[in-house]
């Protein structure tokens, strides 16, 4: 067996922590202490020997049971390591999490596809930079290239811009009714860790407007660690469908940061149009598991959030 120690929020050396996501293989941002501080209701951790690896259990609690939830904005957490991970490591893991949590629905990361669990796998659709804008262009497909050329014909403007609190308040405004699992509380928290990483100069805000109007056509929100840019918070107005601003606004994002050595993540997504959109920039499709137990008695089985 491994030497895995459950912690307490409080327990937990939050610097070990980062340092662990930091020289992890597989490291995200959403695994970041000040990520998880944000974003979680609550979280503890199992921890391989002195932080070889981490994994954080995000949780909360209802009917006076302790449940482990995937929070809003964090599309992968599961098991971060400095060593390389295999099927052994990744099921004392969770095995050890399932004693302690009797009710889970949440996510691993790419790097956490045990066979011997129950996984669901979810789409997250990658482009790596680091090379030339036109190298990267003659990769794409036809379509995606066609839509870009046509894009260029409309009176587009891309902008560069640090007010995230619109970004935010706009996609508030458009998806937070469709999407019914992100909350008001969850919004607030996005627009303080967005705060907490702008201070840092690792919030990037884009927009697409109309050269001759000034209308806003397009905008997103990403955030930026060593390795990544994370497609966070995107938004587009109807004129812009027509337009294809979309296209432009990603076109432009990837020509800005095509000298960076990073991978642009465009987040997912299972739902079919935004996967295709998402799926014809990227050349991988880099999946992650969706990972579910219910061990409660058989009253309350059926528990939901």
């Amino acid at each position: 067996m491994l030497n895995l120690t459950y912690l307490a929020h409080k327990d937990i050396d939050k610097s070990k922590w980062d340092d662990c996501i930091k020289k992890s293989t597989n490291g995200l941002i959403y695994g970041e202490t000040a990520y998880l501080d944000h974003m979680a209701s609550n979280w503890d951790a199992i921890i391989l020997n002195d932080y070889e690896a981490v994994m954080p259990l995000t949780w909360r609690k209802k009917w006076g049971i302790s449940y482990l939830y995937q929070p809003a904005f964090i599309q992968q957490n599961g098991i971060f390591s400095t060593i390389e991970l295999n099927d052994i490591i990744i099921d004392d893991f969770i095995e050890l999490a399932s004693s302690l949590f009797r009710f889970a629905e949440f996510t691993l990361n790419y790097q956490n596809k045990s066979t011997n669990q129950p996984l669901s796998l979810r789409n997250n659709f990658i482009l790596p930079l680091g090379i030339s804008y036109d190298a990267i262009f003659n990769n794409f497909s036809q379509y995606i290239k066609q839509r870009l050329k046509k894009a260029e014909k409309f009176e587009h403007s891309y902008v560069v811009s640090t007010d995230y609190k619109e970004v935010i308040e706009i996609y508030k405004q458009l998806y937070t009714n469709k999407i019914k699992r992100i909350t008001k509380k969850d919004m607030l928290n996005f627009e303080k860790l967005c705060f907490h990483y702008n201070k840092m100069n690792r919030v990037v805000v884009r927009k697409v407007i109309n050269k001759n109007t000034n209308d806003l056509l397009a905008v997103v929100l990403l955030l930026k660690d060593e390795r990544r840019i994370y497609n966070l918070a995107s938004s587009i107005f109807p004129e812009g469908k027509k337009k294809l601003a979309n296209y432009f606004l990603y076109g432009n994002i990837i020509k800005e940061f095509s000298p960076e050595n990073i991978i642009m993540d465009f987040e997912g997504s299972d739902i079919q149009g935004i996967a295709y959109f998402y799926g014809n920039f990227a050349n991988e499709n880099q999946q992650y598991p969706f990972i579910k137990w219910n061990k409660l008695p058989a009253l309350i089985k059926k528990i939901k959030k």
